[in-house]
């Protein structure tokens, strides 16, 4: 990892990493990657180079030596330690020791916490890398356009959560944010924007702790579905599948079972995990199940195979509940539990579409019902596959 001495402005390498700070920003116009012109005369006069500058000013008078900053320390035109810094920069923020937040377009003069101010239209916020950029680091500081400081994001945790959605405990305690539900992170993405559309979905890879090969040109569905499939290898949290479309859908869409966008998931901010388990030994103890209960998912190259509760609403057509809850989630030390007792269950509908044939596909993809646990006496463990095939949108009709 290549790091910028903050004194002398050149870039050294270690494998050891010494103590270091590290730069969040909005691209300007004329910026670019200035990795192999870093100690070069002139440099210093290039579009961009002030935050440099201001960067170092600001880590050495925190104690640190040492800044990372993406337009001079990463090598863009190496592939494989441009990919390197994409899998890492989660990680590279996470472990930096103080991160700093410079935003071009904010007045210091105003009070963050004013509805009108420029601080809340930032363009900062709708940026695709800054959901990891503020998320990581535990110590982050937000300076104004006048290298002024405004706050910090504990400080100004609950006007940051109103901006973007996200929950001021993942927020105040970047150790948490692995234990917020798959849909739940998902939602912090919406809306967000990049150059490149590939890149809303490698800005997520280090909020669910998955590495993808960096492709340019295969558009941002195709690789979001890498990404749910990465998830899908390491987590068994339904609420993957807890996901609606709230304008027209493409046709045909890519499966029929898993989102095509992070704008999907734009209303799950409140769904919690269920550990699967946990559920099933419930309608176990509730329901007769038809299946030897299967905890977790498999994947296959024709879909997704699990056990979950289902009932039938006609020949063909299921409602199926997903371990998941939306409500409140409350912290006991490890992890976001749900009361069981009185959860408002995610239910999804599926179909088959032709008669006999064995695998599932979504339906209703408008909706995303919940029913509470006290009124899916009705349900019934079943195992499942969902087909991965592509389709039509469907819809379901009265």
């Amino acid at each position: 990892m290549y790091l910028l001495n903050a004194r002398t402005q050149k870039l050294e390498h270690f494998l050891d990493l010494p103590p270091y700070a590290i730069l969040s920003h909005a691209w300007q116009s004329g910026e670019a990657h200035r990795f192999h012109e870093i100690g070069t005369p002139g440099v210093c006069q290039k579009p961009g180079y002030d935050k440099v500058q201001g960067c170092c000013t600001l880590a050495l008078q925190h104690g640190l030596d040492y800044v990372w900053i993406d337009t001079c320390c990463a090598d863009a035109n190496s592939i494989t330690a441009f990919d390197e810094a994409l899998n890492s920069s989660y990680a590279w923020f996470n472990q930096a020791a103080v991160c700093f937040v410079y935003l071009h377009d904010v007045e210091s003069r105003e009070r963050p916490e004013q509805e009108s101010s420029t601080f809340r239209r930032s363009k900062w916020f709708s940026r695709a890398w800054t959901l990891q950029e503020l998320l990581a680091p535990g110590n982050v500081f937000f300076f104004a356009k006048d290298w002024k400081e405004i706050g910090t994001k504990a400080g100004l945790a609950s006007v940051i959560s109103s901006v973007t959605g996200i929950h001021t405990d993942a927020l105040m305690h970047p150790e948490r944010v692995p234990h917020f539900s798959v849909a739940t992170r998902m939602s912090w993405a919406k809306g967000r924007k990049s150059s490149k559309p590939e890149d809303r979905v490698y800005a997520l890879m280090g909020l669910f702790g998955v590495n993808l090969p960096i492709v340019y040109g295969q558009g941002e569905t195709e690789t979001f579905m890498k990404l749910q499939h990465e998830i899908i290898k390491k987590s068994d949290d339904q609420s993957i599948l807890a996901w609606r479309f709230f304008t027209r859908a493409p046709s045909p869409r890519t499966s029929s079972f898993l989102a095509d966008s992070p704008d999907y998931f734009a209303d799950c901010g409140d769904v919690h995990r269920i550990p699967s388990d946990q559920l099933l030994e419930y309608c176990i103890k509730h329901s007769h199940p038809t299946a030897n209960p299967r905890s977790g998912f498999l994947l296959t190259c024709r879909g997704l195979q699990a056990t979950l509760p289902v009932r039938s609403r006609r020949p063909g057509v299921l409602d199926a509940l997903l371990a998941c809850a939306r409500g409140p989630g409350v912290w006991n030390g490890s992890k976001y539990a749900v009361n069981l007792d009185d959860a408002e269950v995610i239910c999804i509908r599926l179909r088959k579409p032709t008669p006999g044939v064995h695998p599932y596909e979504r339906m209703d993809e408008h909706s995303l019902e919940a029913i509470n646990i006290r009124d899916a006496h009705d349900f019934v463990l079943q195992d499942v596959q969902l087909s991965a095939s592509q389709r039509l949108p469907t819809r379901l009709d009265s």
